[in-house]
């Protein structure tokens, strides 16, 4: 148990009441008092009660998250860890809401946005997306004069507040050492590599986290493991509900005869898994980036080696709680950068990893 406003005031020979207003910030108390109560809780570590707090300002907080919609399974678990942190802040007087919008839509973004702000925001947890307007995005954020911060893809460049999210250049080196590794006693020591070129359906400037990615990949192959020759390929498909076409599919069977390993690193993980289930036969190592049901069932299949998991739960929770930490410290604090690590999951450590996951949720 820390130290009690009844413990502060009988160290000081104090009214309880006068320690009441010094730190709630309610009702009159001269203000060298106030100063001398202020030092004296500081010094010794006191820390208010929330639900007392609460009790005291009898006031809602509002908070928003924004992010595209697609794909879904990516989105869905950010919501689960979004859902989870909101629970737990409920008691304490904060409302959350999260907005999936629909993809290249920044008239319907600001749409959304603006009724959020109408309704009264107190703080903004958003993703920067190159699918959207950010910077009138962000322009409109800033003339509301309502903190914000950045998950999942981050601008360094912005006001943000902090980011929660990885860093996308270690996922792409990690799946190059998994595939190098993997191939260690293999013959012949060729990888495909498949990404979406998304440039003509962008509509702002931002990070470009597939190319980050790639970047990884190629640099720790380059350093660590020369001998391995890498074939780039990059397809048009788009990440649109109901769209569909054979383009993946049609890249594996032209390199199926030559490589040893398929690194797929855009969110096509459906498309990537059904080509492959129509391989008649296949000796491929394969991995992907983020679980979902089709990638959970085929590593249990071993149609998929490995996924590289960047923890959305996670992410979803703790932006939730940085944007509360900023609400309660009125943006006195800088809150440093939180940057999750990757998960290598196999067919073996799968259970293990969802575990740790949600014992971190918990806490």
């Amino acid at each position: 148990m820390g130290m009690t406003q009844k413990e502060i005031a009988k160290q000081l020979g104090v009214s309880y009441m006068s320690v009441s207003r010094a730190l709630n910030g309610s009702g009159y108390v001269s203000e060298s008092l106030k100063m001398r109560i202020l030092t004296y809780a500081k010094e010794n570590g006191y820390e208010p009660h929330r639900a007392s707090q609460v009790l005291v300002r009898n006031t809602t907080h509002r908070l928003a998250l924004f992010s595209s919609s697609l794909p879904h399974y990516f989105w869905d678990e950010i919501e689960k860890g979004v859902q989870v942190a909101a629970q737990q802040l409920k008691a304490f007087n904060y409302e959350t809401t999260y907005h999936r919008i629909p993809e290249q839509d920044t008239q319907a973004y600001l749409e959304v946005l603006e009724t959020e702000l109408k309704k009264g925001l107190d703080a903004i947890g958003l993703v920067y997306q190159r699918k959207y307007d950010m910077q009138a995005i962000l322009a409109r954020i800033e003339q509301a004069n309502i903190p914000y911060v950045t998950f999942n893809v981050d601008n360094q460049t912005s006001n943000r507040r902090t980011f929660i999210g990885c860093d996308y250049r270690s996922g792409g080196r990690l799946a190059a050492d998994f595939i190098a590794h993997t191939l260690q006693l293999s013959a012949k020591k060729e990888v495909l590599v498949l990404l979406c070129d998304e440039e003509g359906q962008l509509q702002g400037r931002g990070p470009d986290i597939n190319k980050l990615r790639l970047d990884g990949f190629l640099s720790f192959m380059e350093e660590n493991f020369p001998a391995i020759t890498i074939h780039t390929e990059y397809f048009s498909t788009k990440l649109q509900v109901g769209y569909q076409d054979n383009q993946i599919l049609e890249l594996i069977k032209q390199y199926q005869d030559q490589v040893q390993a398929i690194y797929m690193i855009s969110a096509f993980n459906t498309d990537f898994l059904h080509a492959l289930e129509c391989l008649p036969n296949h000796d491929f190592v394969t991995i992907l980036h983020d679980l979902d049901n089709s990638a959970i069932r085929h590593l249990k299949t071993r149609l998929l080696s490995a996924v590289i998991d960047q923890s959305p739960t996670l992410q979803g929770s703790y932006t939730v709680m940085a944007l509360e930490r900023i609400v309660e410290s009125k943006g006195k604090y800088a809150i440093a950068d939180l940057k999750l690590e990757h998960n290598l999951v196999l067919s073996e450590n799968r259970h293990l990893i969802e575990g740790l996951i949600a014992a971190k949720l918990m806490q």
